[in-house]
């Protein structure tokens, strides 16, 4: 979407907005003022799709300057230090915390915080020699994280193997009840302890992380992976250049019919979003000179041949019944057995057009775009016809073994990443063990991401993302608060009801 001089001064006067809140976002609103058919070269019909709302460019902007998701080598930190930072290989745990904080600062990103800070279990363990001291260090660490880096789409995974240093981090996270880091246990049954894995379930009921991600299979399909942002998988010491997404229920309703839908207006759409994504990293990878310029390349962080690009969807349930209206079924997403057959056809006609198409420079992924599977956001009136990536409806919701069987089907369209979410009642925290065979028996059918939190918590997964629901309300009541998520929170939650999801109790 193009800004306009009214976006900076409609900024600049924000009640709602701290200053650093309103630089970021003026920063955004420059970036958007340049013209993308004279900048980026794009066509009239792609110029339309994005006015009609069928195609979202998560507001990028048309003079890009950087990757949209950067996942350093933090290892390379520990072996080498930083050069340009002048900063040495840590030898202890107070050197290796201050220089991964001032690491930090230098990591840009969409959101112009780091969206991934680290193994950091790993990178801590080989510091730990005084548990108790040392504890207090590692809860400091996360407490300054969560107060400087004001965007919960900033990630940090442990696991999959047990580690001192990851019982620590998962004892401070329940204490401290901070939205940022945003966390993932990686998550292998032949590699995760059992008591490991319960502790991640507790803290996951009452602080909404870690999530758990499918090891194996995120393994098998990006390689040496970090789970980053929401729950993207991509390379390590790499990232994406983009992530754009297609309004599937947006598109739908210029369709007459399914055949209609899925040979021509379908495929219009997915060609032109991938036209754009062309462009976009052509001038990434060969006008903004990130990549000739940043000391993250030159000192070995990051490799310009370990990105790739995100083609994201949102809106397949209004899409399905769209379509289901339109055969005369009295159905929904969710529970109809032709819903799933419809959505399966959708998802195998995009998988074909985005795996048939040669992207630029994403070598690491073979020369293709990677599905995600998109959270969502509140940029438009469509975002409200549009239910994040290929979830449920909030009030549609099926029973727990009926939703988890339904969702768990579609996980494998997405290899960059996608996930649901189940709230349950207070009494799970009394059966941890539970809440982990869930976990263990959606990944067995296929789920890449699963999580949950407790009803009554504060801290609630949106989507991807973490805020506190306080912050929400101070939101929706004009108020300003620390964190930028907080007002996209509050924004999803209008269009999606994400507060009130499905209570989880007696297995239903």
């Amino acid at each position: 979407m193009r800004s306009t001089v009214n976006d900076i001064m409609s900024t600049a006067v924000s009640r709602g907005l701290t200053y650093q809140q309103k630089l970021f976002n003026l920063a955004n609103i420059a970036e958007r003022l340049i013209d993308p058919q004279e900048n980026l070269d794009y066509s009239d019909k792609e110029i339309e799709y994005i006015q009609k709302d069928m195609i979202c460019d998560l507001n990028e902007g048309y003079a890009i300057y950087r990757p949209r998701y950067i996942v350093p080598d933090y290892f390379i930190y520990l072996k080498y230090g930083c050069a340009f930072l002048d900063i040495k290989p840590p030898e202890d745990l107070n050197e290796l915390l201050d220089g991964l904080l001032i690491l930090y600062h230098h990591v840009p990103s969409i959101t112009s915080f780091p969206v991934f800070i680290g193994r950091l279990d790993l990178l801590i363990d080989p510091f730990i020699n005084d548990e108790k001291n040392d504890y207090i260090k590692i809860k400091r660490f996360l407490n300054h994280i969560d107060k400087t880096i004001t965007d919960s789409f900033c990630h940090a995974d442990i696991g999959p193997k047990a580690t001192k240093a990851g019982e620590m981090i998962l004892k401070a996270i329940i204490e401290l009840e901070n939205p940022t880091p945003n966390m993932t246990l990686r998550y292998d049954p032949d590699i995760t302890g059992e008591d490991f894995a319960e502790m991640a379930v507790e803290a996951c009921l009452k602080v909404s992380k870690p999530s758990f991600s499918n090891e194996k299979l995120y393994r098998q399909d990006i390689g040496e992976h970090e789970i980053v942002s929401c729950y993207n998988a991509l390379p390590l010491a790499g990232g994406a250049y983009t992530l754009l997404r297609l309004r599937l229920g947006t598109i739908a309703r210029s369709a007459d019919s399914l055949e209609k839908y899925l040979n021509v207006v379908l495929p219009q759409v997915s060609e032109a979003m991938l036209s754009i994504m062309d462009k976009r990293i052509k001038f990434i990878v060969e006008e903004s000179n990130f990549f000739e310029s940043s000391f993250l390349i030159t000192e070995g962080f990051l490799k310009k041949e370990n990105f790739t690009a995100m083609f994201g969807i949102i809106g397949l349930a209004e899409a399905v019944n769209y379509m289901l209206e339109l055969e005369n079924l009295n159905e929904k997403f969710g529970a109809s057995v032709r819903g799933d057959e419809i959505g399966h056809q959708i998802m195998e006609k995009i998988q074909a057009i985005v795996n048939n198409h040669k992207g630029l420079y994403v070598e690491r992924t073979q020369g293709k775009y990677l599905l995600h599977a998109q959270v969502g956001a509140n940029l438009s009136k469509e975002d409200q016809f549009n239910t994040p990536a290929h979830r449920i409806p909030v009030g549609d919701e099926p029973a727990l073994p009926l939703h988890l069987k339904q969702a768990g089907q579609f996980h494998k369209y997405f290899p960059s990443g996608t996930g649901d979410l189940f709230a349950f009642d207070q009494t799970y925290l009394n059966k941890p063990e539970a809440v982990l065979d869930i976990i263990k028996g959606a990944m067995e059918i296929g789920y890449r991401y699963i999580t949950t939190y407790l009803e009554n918590t504060d801290l609630i997964r949106v989507t991807g993302y973490l805020i506190k629901k306080s912050e929400a309300k101070k939101v929706s009541n004009g108020e300003v608060v620390l964190r930028d998520t907080a007002i996209m929170g509050e924004g999803t939650n209008e269009n999606a009801r994400v507060f009130q999801r499905k209570v989880r109790n007696n297995g239903q």
